[in-house]
């Protein structure tokens, strides 16, 4: 039996890396994504796509992620000083963070409207007291 990514049942991590990383750099290329500061997020977005679909489970598909994203950073044609970015990035926890907030908007734990809610609030009461 197989997963929806096409690996094996009982995929070590090892494997289930090699597997999700080649699927990764194939989307990529299919897509005509160059790996930048500005696509990153996008890159993010594929890599846990391709993750979600493997047998990778819980707290392992985010190390999974940020260890494909990683690779195909090292292994992009990019200069030496957008790899450091990008890479500092994600050993910085950017993109680990980033993984968690999507994941929180999809268990609707992120109430983005109340956010803005309180944002307007906080710009209206700005907007009072420089009347004053």
């Amino acid at each position: 039996m197989s997963s929806k990514t096409g690996e094996p049942k009982g995929f070590s991590f090892g494997e289930a890396y090699s597997h999700c990383l080649s699927k990764l750099k194939q989307e990529l290329k299919k897509r005509g994504i160059v790996i930048n500061a500005k696509t990153i997020t996008i890159v993010i977005k594929i890599a846990m796509e391709i993750v979600e679909a493997s047998q990778v489970k819980g707290d392992e598909q985010k190390k999974l992620v940020e260890k494909i994203v990683r690779q195909v950073v090292v292994i992009a044609p990019i200069s030496d000083e957008k790899e450091k970015l990008l890479l500092d990035m994600i050993d910085e926890g950017v993109v680990g963070e980033v993984i968690e907030l999507v994941v929180s908007a999809t268990k609707g734990e992120l109430n983005v409207n109340a956010a803005e809610k309180a944002a307007a609030g906080c710009c209206i009461s700005l907007l009072k007291t420089r009347k004053n």
